[in-house]
């Protein structure tokens, strides 16, 4: 809501319309939906900040949420928002392995408080700095309203924790202005569209789930469907699905996810299919990962019968540290890729948004870049956060570097890329680069071939190791079954092999693993240097089931 200066200003403002404010599917279908209207997400919100203020919590505190998908995520997220505490994000510990990340969060930002679904309770409450709020302790109004709280600008309106793809996870501070100046810049892109209706099945504990839908709906005024992201992985057609049931005009994925819609769709031999409508859609970002031209031609094919767009596909790119949204591809333009050396061709990312500045710098020299130079990418602008939360040396590190002979701050995203013709094309992360011969190749390009070459696997993770005077490739590439064949998987590594060996002139160490073995974060990017780890500490199961444990590397 263009004028207001916070969130909870933004909540209230629309405390009393009976407009529809979220949808969520319990199940993955409309037939399982509850609805709220922006009334009710306030009654709800003012509930459940009440509660918190009955048990101590007051402005400036920390509380985690760790709530599955749903309404009561959202009330626990704008419940503490509206004390002008701070809310933090978090993946609710479902697996006994899930406890060390959620530990590690917990001992990093002393939470006064835990929001958390009773089944979390018992798990979580060893954890707890303060105390523990469950979500069915919540009535539905409040007897008392909670306190009115003066919120500023410049205030924390959450902690953000990264998903840890390249590293141990920190808590990015974002403030209230953060927030809205993203929400600005996502509302630059789409531009204007009356009777606008959103979709999401992404987590809503990061960035691209929690600001780009549930956070950027509110702000803008627009309905929003939701539903957790296991129902979306377990059958991709509920995201089509749902699009078709609601009439759906903006929604949101990653490359990853249009490959899983590409192939559910290839796969499905029923007359299902002729069910679906995507011609609504209008906007369908996608971001929060390298985005591969060929998924994107894939994913063109497969929905073209059911009515979508192209030109309504928007790569774009962003990340915690700058809030959300840095640049996109303007809507009904369509995707553009461009080769860049003899690395496989990169998916632009559009323009940068105008409150915002991109810069390309040497990182060694600290000296802009030339035109179509990769080198890394620098971020300035109101979406850029204050810092990480209380780690003032990294913070200085990233968050004000500075080009030489220069005063200006910047973000140091880590990312590599280059600007060609006034658009942002994204090549990498620093920390993945594979140096072999003098030659730089990219990790995502080396997986993307991997895949291609055989249709039995399905992730894959390309690192470097320790070679013989210079750095080797090995690739790791997950089966789609718990076992293989002795000739299956020798046929498999063979076939990616030479699929690697031909297109990019390096003969790969190759690991076929079982399902499930490559490491991701919580949000589903490959954790590539963690998958070297256990690669080198030879801590890979086998996939056939008649083979000696891992010892040393393949041929």
């Amino acid at each position: 809501m263009p004028g207001l200066e916070n969130i909870v200003d933004v909540l209230c403002a629309r405390s009393t319309s009976t407009d529809l404010a979220y949808v969520f599917l319990a199940d993955g279908t409309a037939a399982s939906e509850t609805r709220w209207t922006f009334a009710d997400t306030a009654a709800h919100t003012d509930a459940l900040a009440a509660q918190l203020h009955d048990r101590g919590v007051r402005a400036g505190d920390r509380v985690l949420l760790a709530v599955n998908p749903g309404l009561r995520y959202i009330a626990a997220l704008f419940g503490a928002m509206r004390l002008g505490a701070v809310p933090v994000p978090c993946y609710p510990p479902l697996r006994t392995k899930d406890i060390h990340r959620f530990s590690a969060i917990t001992d990093d930002c002393t939470p006064s408080m835990i929001v958390t679904d009773p089944m979390y309770a018992d798990r979580v409450a060893g954890l707890a700095c303060g105390g523990v709020l469950r979500t069915d302790e919540t009535p539905a109004t409040a007897p008392t309203s909670p306190p009115r709280v003066s919120i500023s600008p410049t205030d924390r309106a959450l902690i953000q924790y990264t998903s840890g793809s390249t590293g141990t996870p920190k808590g990015v501070c974002l403030t209230h202005s953060n927030l809205v100046s993203n929400c600005a810049a996502l509302g630059r892109s789409m531009g204007e569209q009356p009777g606008r209706i959103g979709l999401s099945w992404l987590p809503p504990y990061h960035d691209m789930g929690l600001l780009g839908t549930i956070v950027l709906s509110l702000y803008h005024g627009w309905p929003l469907v939701l539903m957790s992201p296991l129902h979306f992985v377990q059958r991709p057609r509920r995201w089509l699905e749902a699009i078709t049931d609601y009439r759906v005009s903006v929604t949101v994925g990653p490359n990853f996810s249009l490959d899983l819609c590409a192939a559910a769709l290839r796969d499905d031999t029923s007359d299902g299919a002729g069910e679906l409508d995507l011609s609504t859609v209008r906007h369908l970002y996608c971001g929060a990962e390298p985005i591969s031209a060929d998924t994107l031609e894939r994913f063109g094919a497969a929905t073209a019968p059911l009515g979508f767009d192209m030109a309504a596909l928007i790569p774009c790119y962003g990340m915690a540290e700058a809030t959300l949204f840095v640049a996109g591809r303007r809507a009904g333009t369509g995707y553009r890729a461009a080769s860049h050396g003899t690395n496989a061709a990169v998916v632009s990312c559009g323009t940068v948004d105008s409150a915002h500045t991109v810069r390309i710098v040497d990182p060694a020299t600290r000296t802009p870049a030339a035109d179509g130079q990769v080198g890394e990418i620098w971020v300035s602008g109101p979406s850029v956060a204050a810092g990480y939360h209380d780690n003032p040396e990294l913070t200085d590190e990233v968050f004000h570097a500075r080009l030489a002979g220069q005063s200006g701050q910047y973000l140091r995203t880590g990312d590599l890329g280059f600007i060609r013709d006034g658009e942002l094309f994204v090549t990498g992360r620093i920390k993945d680069l594979i140096i072999v011969s003098g030659r730089n190749i990219y990790p995502q390009d080396v997986e993307a071939a991997a895949l291609r070459a055989d249709p039995s696997l399905r992730t894959a993770a390309a690192f470097a190791i320790p070679g013989a005077g210079t750095e080797a490739l090995c690739v790791l590439a997950e089966s789609t079954h718990a076992a293989m064949s002795a000739e299956r998987h020798s046929a498999a590594q063979q076939a990616v092999r030479t699929a690697i060996t031909a297109e990019f002139g390096v003969a790969p160490h190759i690991r076929i693993c079982p399902r499930r073995t490559i490491p991701t974060t919580t949000s589903g990017k490959v954790r590539r240097q963690e998958a070297r780890t256990m690669y080198l500490a030879n801590r890979l199961p086998p996939v056939t089931p008649d083979a000696p444990a891992a010892r040393g590397r393949p041929a």
